[in-house]
């Protein structure tokens, strides 16, 4: 089965009908309005609940999965590391100086 190209308002229209109340839990219904599968208009749905109206812009869902917390960490881990690979250059000269 070939896969449709459906346009970025096209899904946007579907996706905000399947998140409105009254339509919870009625995918099949939108589906059969539109001519798509129910699992495709949850998926839209989920998206655009996620992502709101900048939903299937390309490329805006290459999302960072990770925290803020996360990414904090992993700043911190490369300051440090950065600060090791200091530390040894300066414990190897003053190695070398002590011994001359």
């Amino acid at each position: 089965m070939a896969r449709s190209k459906y346009s970025k308002e096209f899904k946007i229209r579907v996706a905000k009908e399947a998140s409105l109340p009254e339509n919870e839990g009625l995918e099949r219904v939108i589906a059969g309005k539109y001519g798509l599968l129910p699992a495709t208009v949850r998926r839209w749905r989920e998206h655009y609940d996620e992502y709101g109206d900048q939903a299937f812009w390309k490329g805006y869902t290459k999302k960072d999965t990770r925290s803020p917390r996360e990414i904090e960490l992993e700043k911190e881990v490369e300051e440090l590391q950065e600060e090791v690979k200091i530390l040894k250059k300066a414990a190897a000269f003053l190695a070398n100086v002590k011994h001359e």
